[in-house]
């Protein structure tokens, strides 16, 4: 059973505080600051050389207040586990997919990667999520934000090594839960009559063509300071899938600490 967030979250969306949001693009701005967090997945083939193929998305966050790792979906780390020579990069920065130690959540479908000393020293300037909001100085919202890789448009070949890589934000202003898997579902129509989303003005992208590669990306919530009214991102939850023949939604994997959050409401709810 899906529980609807209108129903069982008390927090406005985004939009409440500042009306204007979309008409200022202020999503795309906001993860322009995040985007040295995001990090990319890719393998190459024996027949092509010469590209690589992004296969999925991560972030890297603070686990535990203190431990910086790379969180991504574990169907992404398996796949990365059965190819040649992959790699990931991480703020233009590229590392090889070696040595590295990975814990799987399987059921969930999530990986956590410990990051090396080396990884952290060559991204100094990389932003690095956190799951943990102090109340007494940030309001949570409703509103979220996807932030990852599409692969349709992120190949990368030897012949061109400077070309960078275009990050796809999707945002969402409610949400539904799953409290038996803890998975957050959003709704998502891309196209046709029914078509729930529009684009931002700045936004680079105004199509949505396929979500493949976004697979592990971050989702994060909007939140507030309280004292001077600027806007930051808390990592809530892992992306894993498009489900379009189950309802059109899109669907991921709940952190702990918003999973536990949501479940005392409706805890308080069942009492």
């Amino acid at each position: 059973m899906l529980e609807d967030s209108k129903l069982i979250y008390p927090h406005f969306s985004i939009i409440h505080y500042s009306p204007t949001w979309i008409d200022e693009s202020r999503t795309t701005e906001l993860a322009l600051e995040w985007q040295s967090s995001l990090v990319s997945f890719f393998i190459t083939q024996p027949h092509r050389k010469q590209e690589a193929f992004l296969i999925g998305s991560g972030f890297i966050y603070l686990l535990g207040d203190h431990i910086p790792c790379i969180v991504t979906a574990s169907h992404v780390i398996k796949e990365m586990q059965k190819s040649e020579l992959p790699f990931i990069s991480i703020d233009g920065n590229k590392f090889k997919f070696e040595h590295l130690e990975v814990f799987f959540n399987d059921e969930q479908d999530y990986a956590i990667i410990p990051m090396s000393e080396k990884i952290m020293k060559a991204i100094p300037n990389s932003v690095l999520f956190d799951t943990k909001v102090n109340n007494d100085f940030f309001e949570k919202t409703s509103s979220f934000v996807i932030m990852g890789y599409p692969s349709k448009v992120n190949k990368l070949h030897k012949m061109h090594p400077e070309k960078g890589l275009s990050p796809f934000n999707i945002n969402f202003h409610n949400f539904f839960y799953e409290r038996k898997t803890e998975d957050i579902y959003f709704h998502f129509i891309a196209g046709g009559k029914e078509k729930n989303i529009c684009f931002e003005d700045a936004s680079t992208n105004k199509t949505v063509t396929s979500l493949a590669g976004m697979s592990g990306s971050v989702i994060a919530q909007l939140i507030i300071n309280k004292l001077d009214g600027g806007v930051s991102l808390k990592a809530i939850g892992i992306f894993k899938e498009h489900r379009p023949k189950r309802g059109n939604f899109l669907v991921g994997s709940t952190l702990i600490d918003f999973a536990d959050n949501l479940n005392s409401y409706l805890n308080d709810d069942d009492a």
